[in-house]
């Protein structure tokens, strides 16, 4: 919706460009098909996978958690000693800036390609269709309980991963969330020490551009040069309620004037759109001073600060990126127990968005399954369900979720991905 008749004078964007107020221009890319090699998986895994992802199908309504360990643990060397599972590739090159693709294995039906500043790094995976750029032969559908990629276990970022040197950190936050540990386990993927180094995986976290919406590209220059920091998350403090009631103002000013955005934008009440950027912003003051240590070089940026300061920016971002792409998976802990963690996967973090979501993960012995849960016909998008499958924060209001507020506001979801 265009508001700008009504005679708002805020100049807004859910994507860039941004010069149109509360618009987005959508653009065609080319896509790109990757070269590929086939990996055999045992006789086994296989009957396990099938059976399981079966019961996925059959009562995956019920299901609060996206995956399911399989049992009995096999080893490397058994899985990839007999036939096919299914065709897949080893997709090469770079996606979004990254090489994390040459560890990837995808379906040979799938094409993958960078997403657009309009998409806002949500999309980018779809089923091969009739003519696309890069596609050989007849177009053919994903059948259900198909494997659509197998991600490497090593590539997956949680807590269950971190170093001792990040949990000391998350230790000393001052509310231990969920999205403490997960933006804890990121960084130290993003500043890691010579025995940790991943150059890939740090790759894949560099080219996490969007997040949520708040930053700088989002809003229109007059609030953009208010804002303390790179974005609306590093703007403001716990008190301000009591600060500006003086004033009667119901928070930061600048927050107030991104709230009025937010209500133009979504349809919400500015009351709604307030209290959940003040969740947020709760949310990221409370890991701040815990996590910026973390940071052992900050990112250079036009905004004047301390060293501090720009470690502190380089928090907010990076937890800004994180829940907007976080899962929930069961995964492997220290003491060998199977537990439900708060997880990033590559590949599933930047699906679109669907109510009707094709695929879910399956974790695996040393892989994390992205499987097909219906048929996917030629040049329909590989989805997920960010409103079932993502992890809330602490005090988000339960009445917002899936709400068009909810998905823009933590995973920067574009208007087409809202309900209508």
């Amino acid at each position: 919706d265009d508001d700008r008749s009504h005679g708002h004078n805020l100049a807004l964007g859910v994507g860039q460009p941004s010069q149109l107020p509360l618009q987005l221009q959508y653009k065609t890319s080319a896509m790109h098909r990757y070269s590929i090699y086939r990996t055999p998986v045992a006789p086994a895994t296989l009957l396990h996978s099938t059976l399981l992802i079966a019961a996925i199908a059959i009562i995956g309504s019920a299901i609060n958690i996206d995956a399911f360990v399989i049992a009995p643990r096999t080893s490397s060397l058994q899985r990839h000693s007999s036939s096919l599972l299914h065709s897949e590739n080893s997709a090469t090159g770079t996606f979004n800036g990254s090489t994390i693709l040459d560890r990837i294995t995808i379906n040979d039906k799938i094409i993958v390609r960078d997403t657009t500043a309009e998409e806002r790094g949500k999309g980018g995976v779809q089923v091969v269709a009739a003519g696309d750029s890069g596609g050989s032969g007849d177009a053919v559908s994903i059948k259900a309980l198909e494997v659509v990629a197998r991600i490497p276990r090593e590539l997956v970022i949680s807590p269950v991963d971190m170093p001792p040197r990040a949990w000391d950190s998350v230790s000393k936050g001052r509310n231990l969330t969920w999205a403490t540990e997960l933006t804890a386990a990121a960084l130290a993927v993003l500043h890691p020490t010579e025995e940790e180094m991943d150059q890939t995986k740090k790759e894949w976290v560099q080219s996490w551009k969007t997040g949520g919406w708040g930053s700088t590209s989002d809003l229109g220059q007059d609030i953009a040069a208010d804002l303390v920091g790179p974005s609306l998350l590093t703007t403001g403090t716990d008190n301000d309620h009591n600060i500006y009631a003086k004033f009667r103002m119901p928070c930061h000013p600048t927050n107030f004037k991104a709230a009025l955005g937010l209500k133009l934008l979504t349809k919400c009440s500015d009351e709604d759109a307030i209290k959940a950027m003040a969740t947020r912003g709760f949310t990221y003051r409370s890991m701040r001073d815990a996590l910026n240590k973390l940071v052992f070089m900050p990112t250079e940026r036009v905004n004047k600060g301390t060293l501090k300061d720009k470690r502190c920016w380089d928090v907010a971002d990076t937890f800004d990126r994180v829940i907007s792409r976080a899962t929930t998976l069961e995964l492997e802990n220290a003491d060998d127990t199977i537990s439900p963690s708060r997880a990033i996967v590559p590949i599933h973090e930047h699906l679109s968005h669907s109510l009707n979501e094709n695929t879910r993960l399956v974790s695996v012995p040393d892989e994390v399954l992205l499987v097909a849960t219906r048929d996917i016909e030629p040049g329909e998008p590989i989805t997920r369900n960010y409103v079932l499958d993502a992890p809330r924060l602490k005090c988000d209001d339960e009445s917002l979720k899936g709400t068009a507020l909810d998905l823009l506001l933590q995973f920067g979801l574009p208007p087409s991905a809202w309900p209508q």
